[in-house]
């Protein structure tokens, strides 16, 4: 399970929507408020990972990404990720399911703010 997530970190670094597929699932979900809209924002992971460019972020060098297994089990697990970005500060849990032997991610439910 920490290869998946290990995966997943050099895709936010890289900004290869390809790498995240290899442990995100297409049909997964990703929910989270966004307070501008004053609702609940849902989208399938698919179109979630449109936001990866690529390529690196300009600002690579300064964002900082971490995460913690919360809980893990034979067939599922929780993991809290840390986004600290110069523009944003974040809060993600990642439910994690094993599919056919292999760790995938199949939501993410987001939190975070601007930062002024």
């Amino acid at each position: 399970m920490d290869q998946a997530m290990k995966k997943m970190m050099r895709a936010f670094e890289t900004g290869d929507a390809n790498l995240a597929f290899e442990v995100l699932r297409k049909d997964g979900a990703v929910l989270g408020y966004s307070t501008s809209r004053g609702q609940v924002v849902t989208q399938t992971t698919e179109e979630w990972a449109k936001g990866f460019q690529g390529k690196p972020a300009d600002d690579e060098a300064q964002r900082k990404r971490s995460y913690e297994i919360v809980d893990v089990t034979e067939h599922a697990a929780v993991v809290k990720l840390t986004l600290d970005y110069p523009a944003w500060k974040g809060l993600d849990y990642l439910a994690l399911s094993k599919i056919d032997g292999k760790w995938m991610i199949v939501s993410k439910s987001w939190s975070g703010q601007r930062k002024p």
